[in-house]
């Protein structure tokens, strides 16, 4: 049989398909095609190494052990097969250093022997497979070193995340999700730390670059900046020390940052900045509005912040700090900060934590994540100024049979007793619609007994619900704070809990379960 030979096309089709992207069994089925065409044999394979799990074409035609072992160099072979004698061309496919991925192999029935053109087309195209399979390889192997040092970064970055300080009358939270698994990943990082005086020093840095490297340096970054506020560095001068600092030792380190000074007694944040993006501040009102720090980053001629900017938060005003993966995840700045303000209006009412996370998933849904994002929630939070001269009342308790009728009444005896205490006015719907919500899910066990009780501690209003049928969930504490699909059967009414709650505690024991919500600095002070 008279081979067609390896022709200009067919070697622009090597190039193309062998050489270029694409999946390691897609490759292998063309060139086991290519080599039946060229040769014009009846069936070809590739068999593949013990440990190298590919194969393709008509691989069970041929005994892979016995070809292996035959093939160590380009050969025609008379051999036999599962249905009889074939006559064979046969070449190893190796790699680089000499190691073989498998043989690539023409056959026929044994009376059509196939010529040394047909071996030359073999040989050829096994040796251009073998490039291909190492660029395979070399890939693999760089895809999990990739995978070894994100794995490195989030351990270091876990390891150097500074735990929540307690601070009177402030929530804080925070949020870090990093880049997509496809992306290098590091560079982002915050710092919280409450000084001697009571004040807060809050920071968020992102430095260029990714990897173990970029968390290093923005570790760097962040002890700089609170070494010099600890020092007694005036806020606007911190950003430009810090530059010259780091310079000494890092010339090439660039990083953005935002610096922060807070006041809990009084409620004033002082900001400085070096080319971060603006805080977003949320207001008790509803309101959105982003707060320009301007200044110039780390690295760059004449790093350093241009002046302090200075906002007084009034009772349950927030401020969110937060790197630019936040942002940028569109690739529109602009439509960013836009989304940005829209979420934070619509998850102002999360605790701290929760909004977040929230703020950071909402951002990011459906888009390609490039690089890591954090987001830094700081709240007041102060009791309500007095209002009505009223008196606390005793705690609040109603038991009653578990069946959907009764739990109207409940609410409306729990909402009597709200509206005659010194709180604030906007919590009592978020109380409602957790006792809602709860005393829905403790009645679907019917007959059995649920109480739901209320009481003041200290500024906070602790709310209960217990039943002894099991409707409640017992993992209600563990729900995430997203909101489930619309259509889905159920998840709402958790969701709804945990998104109006500070806190949630679940205690089950005995088929008797008790729900704990906590909504704090919601009474009147000197109510």
């Amino acid at each position: 049989m008279v081979a067609t030979g390896v022709g200009s096309s067919l070697l622009a089709d090597l190039a193309r398909r062998v050489h270029g992207p694409g999946e390691v069994r897609t490759k292998v089925e063309w060139v086991v095609d290519a080599v039946r065409g060229a040769t014009g044999a009846r069936w070809a394979a590739f068999a593949a190494a013990a440990d190298d799990p590919l194969s393709s074409g008509d691989g069970e035609l041929l005994d892979a052990p016995d070809l292996m072992a035959m093939a160590t160099e380009p050969a025609a072979l008379h051999m036999r097969g599962r249905d009889g004698f074939l006559s064979v061309l046969a070449a190893p496919v190796r790699g680089g250093d000499g190691h073989a991925y498998g043989a690539l192999a023409a056959a026929g029935p044994a009376d059509e022997r196939l010529d040394q053109a047909g071996l030359e087309v073999v040989a050829g195209l096994a040796a251009h497979l073998g490039v291909a399979l190492d660029a395979q390889a070399v890939a693999r192997v760089q895809h999990e070193m990739d995978a070894a040092q994100r794995d490195a970064v989030h351990q270091l970055q876990e390891a150097v995340r500074p735990p929540v300080p307690a601070v009177p009358d402030t929530e804080l939270g925070v949020h870090y999700l990093a880049a997509d698994p496809a992306t290098p990943t590091g560079g982002d990082l915050y710092d919280w730390q409450l000084l001697p005086d009571g004040d807060v020093h809050v920071a968020i840095v992102d430095v260029m670059g990714k990897g173990v490297a970029a968390t290093k340096d923005a570790l760097t970054v962040t002890h700089a900046l609170r070494m010099l506020v600890f020092e007694g560095t005036p806020l606007g001068d911190v950003v430009a020390r810090a530059d010259r600092v780091i310079g000494e030792h890092h010339p090439e380190l660039v990083a953005t940052v935002i610096v922060g000074r807070y006041q809990p007694a009084t409620g004033v944040l002082r900001l400085a900045g070096g080319g971060h993006p603006p805080p977003l501040l949320v207001t008790d009102k509803g309101e959105a509005r982003l707060v320009e720090a301007p200044g110039i980053p780390l690295g760059f001629p004449g790093a350093g912040s241009d002046g302090v900017v200075e906002i007084c938060l009034d009772r349950s005003d927030t401020v969110v700090l937060y790197t630019d993966g936040l942002i940028e995840a569109t690739k529109d700045i602009e439509r960013g900060l836009e989304g940005l303000r829209q979420a934070g209006r619509e998850v102002a009412v999360y605790p701290a934590g929760s909004m977040a996370q929230a703020l950071v998933e909402r951002a990011l849904a459906g888009a390609q994540r490039r690089d890591d994002t954090v987001a830094l929630v700081l709240r007041r939070r102060i009791p309500p100024a007095p209002g009505r001269e009223l008196p606390l009342l005793r705690p609040f308790r109603h038991r009653f049979t578990a069946t959907p009728a009764a739990v109207p009444i409940a609410r409306h005896l729990l909402m009597d007793w709200l509206t005659h205490q010194p709180m604030d006015s906007g919590a009592v719907d978020d109380i409602m619609i957790m006792a809602g919500e709860l005393t829905a899910l403790a009645v679907r066990s019917e007959g059995a007994a649920v109480v739901l009780g209320a009481a003041v501690d200290g500024d906070a209003l602790v709310l209960t619900v217990e039943d002894e049928g099991g409707g409640l969930p017992r993992t209600l504490a563990d729900y995430s704070i997203e909101a489930p699909d619309p259509l889905a059967d159920g998840g709402r009414g958790p969701f709804l809990v945990r998104t109006f709650a500070d806190e949630v505690a679940v205690d089950a024991t005995d088929g008797h379960t008790q729900v704990c919500c906590i909504k704090r600095a919601v009474m009147a002070a000197g109510g």
